[in-house]
């Protein structure tokens, strides 16, 4: 376990380096919140820090699996690829691969982002309770099932729901498509759009 005064002083030295912050597995594992939230008040979220190793394996693929999206990303910024703001630190905290770095922005190709805001609460409400009581009696899950729980459960890309899923990304966005279909859920491509949304559901 290391402690909050190796944390800022590594970030320190970063810094001071002009590099974005590397922190281990092991640091995001055992960092409470308060370590984070000690760290973004000392060092404000202007300071870049480097994604945690299973992010930056899910970039790496999406890199070779949808070009267009990673370019989207990443292309302008070659000098501190894989780096977000510090701002972020709180949502990788923890084990395991669950903190990600949302793709909900995009500016050149559509957005596949989705929240349960998104879902159509009349006719989904009782097909996410299907799905659920179908996953936990252990039947398989068809995509567009899957697909509805994760939004369900909290904010999700599509990309990274494919690549935890082993889903092919065509496959995956025709998903999409069907619940449009179905009126499940909502798809909203445009980021600007998005913002609208948003706007309108706070």
């Amino acid at each position: 376990m290391t402690d909050r005064a190796t944390l800022i002083e590594r970030t320190q030295q970063a810094t001071d380096a002009g590099l974005p912050v590397e922190f281990t597995d092991d640091e995001f594992a055992t960092m409470t919140e308060d370590d984070a939230a000690a760290i973004i008040e000392r060092f404000g979220s202007t300071t870049l820090m480097r994604l945690p190793s299973h992010e930056r394996a899910f970039h790496d693929w999406l890199r070779e699996a949808d070009p267009s999206v990673w370019n989207d990303l990443w292309s302008e910024t070659p000098e501190s690829i894989y780096a977000v703001s510090l701002a972020f630190l709180p949502e990788f905290r923890g084990t395991g691969t669950e903190g990600t770095f949302p793709i909900c922005d995009l500016q050149t190709v559509d957005n596949y982002f989705f929240t349960p805001a998104m879902l159509l609460e009349r006719e989904s409400t009782d097909f996410v309770e299907a799905v659920r009581s179908r996953f936990l009696a252990g039947g398989s899950l068809s995509p567009e099932q899957a697909l509805t729980v994760e939004i369900s459960t909290g904010p999700m890309d599509i990309w990274h729901f494919a690549y935890r899923r082993g889903v092919d990304l065509a496959r995956a966005k025709k998903a999409v498509a069907s619940l449009v279909e179905d009126r499940v859920v909502v798809h909203v491509p445009k980021a600007e759009h998005l913002s609208m949304f948003f706007a309108e559901e706070e």
